[in-house]
């Protein structure tokens, strides 16, 4: 039996101790692949935009590029491995843990995209964008001897980006975009029933020899609490602000800065628990509210043509994770929760190209290093072992008739081995030790059309 935590990305993240990064491919929880034609590139052109509608993503100004009117759409399919290594170890004050590894934990998940951008004229052009920017998919086995940290984990944030952009000069265009956000999530873990019974024993809330009658013992799937489920979403509004600046007809710049965005949920909470433990208020139905500000990022990218058919892009991504210092979750019956995360700022650099070798066919290559933003054992969880990354990517484009194009790209992500050494924070501490290995690879592809 399992405890389940079913809400929004806020109260999700903050009820199970972090996040897992099975579905998230950029440092944290982000996710990077919001379009599949900068995949090739490793997104190195990400604040310099990509000649397509999807380019407004990454910078607004980016629309600039478009003459009349644009439009794209496609996905990413992520196929995330990740395992904890034998010798891990699981234990509380009450010993040790029983059960396995939990299996590989990557969930493969299916990440769409939409947009498309008019020129009203000259100088003006305005855009929408649909997109998911922050997200994970997860799923241990049952049983596996970290449950109590963690089980499943099912978030997605959809983004909804209205946009203009203006030219201000021939050299230099702005842009800008309301970022309307819908995030929910799906989240389990377990509850040490063993554990929870013999500690009230000891308190004396339940006589003595009551949880040996009961069955329970600590550390023991049999004896793990049931399901507790909290439901919700929650609707939430940032912004982006953009400026491309092509100083030569062989070069431009793109900045681009997002805003963080503040989530708050209330939802409800339902426990189910296995007597005699079902009568603990702890334990009894109600309300959850948590908050939660994802990061403001701001991107840089310069991109520069050496030829009519080959060009070269730099681009640096800077995240404020440190933000991200605790989540805290508050219940009805004054019960609250508290994981501190401590995360620290990451920067993102990423190189890339493309070359067009045939009159309708264009060859893309990127690599990319993409730091965690999790500083040390103890602050990576479960939900949550993220891990230094290095992107190798290659892409391909194909222009099906002056109307129509098709890209794909190709990604593979190494993940640095992780250890983690987390306690939740909790009346009955659990310690998770161990070691993860994790690789990830994306397949995308992106269909574009201009009239």
């Amino acid at each position: 039996m399992k405890r389940m935590q079913r809400t929004t990305l806020a109260t999700a993240v903050s009820l199970s101790t972090a996040l897992m990064a099975g579905q998230a491919q950029a440092a944290g929880f982000a996710l990077m692949e919001k379009e599949a034609t900068g995949l090739g590139q490793a997104f190195a052109n990400l604040a310099s935009g990509n000649g397509e509608s999807s380019g407004l993503v990454g910078n607004p100004a980016a629309m600039t590029q478009i003459d009349g009117t644009a439009a794209s759409g496609g996905v990413n399919y992520i196929m995330p491995s990740f395992e904890l290594q034998p010798g891990a170890t699981s234990s509380s004050a009450f010993g040790s843990v029983a059960g396995g590894l939990g299996g590989d934990a990557g969930d493969p998940a299916a990440i769409p995209n939409a947009s498309i951008v008019h020129q009203l004229d000259e100088k003006t052009r305005v855009g929408v964008a649909l997109t998911v920017p922050f997200g994970l998919a997860t799923e241990y086995d049952e049983g596996w001897l970290g449950r109590y940290h963690g089980i499943d984990s099912h978030i997605e944030v959809i983004d909804i980006s209205p946009s203009f952009s203006l030219d201000i000069t021939p050299e230099w265009t702005v842009g800008a975009s309301f970022n309307v956000q819908r995030a929910e999530a799906e989240l389990t873990s377990a509850i040490d029933g063993g554990a929870v019974c013999y500690a009230a024993e000891m308190q004396g809330t339940l006589p003595a020899g009551t949880c040996l009658a009961s069955g329970l013992a600590p550390g023991q799937v049999v004896s793990d609490g049931q399901q507790v489920e909290i439901e919700g979403d929650d609707w939430s509004v940032g912004y982006t602000l953009g400026v491309l600046w092509q100083p030569t007809e062989a070069t431009r710049v793109g900045l681009a800065y997002h805003s963080g965005i503040e989530h708050e949920l209330t939802g409800e909470a339902d426990y189910t628990m296995p007597a005699p433990l079902n009568a603990f208020p702890n334990f009894a139905d109600g309300w959850a509210r948590a908050e939660l500000e994802l990061p403001a990022t701001a991107a840089a990218s310069v991109t520069h043509e050496f030829s009519d058919t080959l060009s070269g892009s730099l681009g640096l991504l800077w995240t404020g994770w440190s933000s991200f210092d605790e989540l805290r979750v508050e219940q009805s019956f004054g019960r609250e929760a508290v994981t501190t995360e401590n995360w620290d700022d990451t920067l993102r650099v990423a190189v890339g190209g493309e070359w067009q070798f045939a009159p309708r066919w264009t060859l893309r290559a990127g690599a990319a290093y993409d730091p965690t933003p999790v500083p040390s054992p103890e602050f990576r969880t479960a939900r949550l072992p993220d891990a230094d990354r290095t992107w190798a990517s290659l892409g391909l484009g194909y222009e099906i008739s002056k109307q129509w194009s098709v890209d794909v790209g190709y990604t593979h992500i190494w993940m640095d081995d992780s250890r983690i050494d987390n306690t939740t924070e909790s009346a009955i501490p659990n310690n998770l030790t161990g070691q993860y290995e994790g690789k990830v690879d994306i397949l995308g592809v992106q269909l574009n059309a201009h009239f």
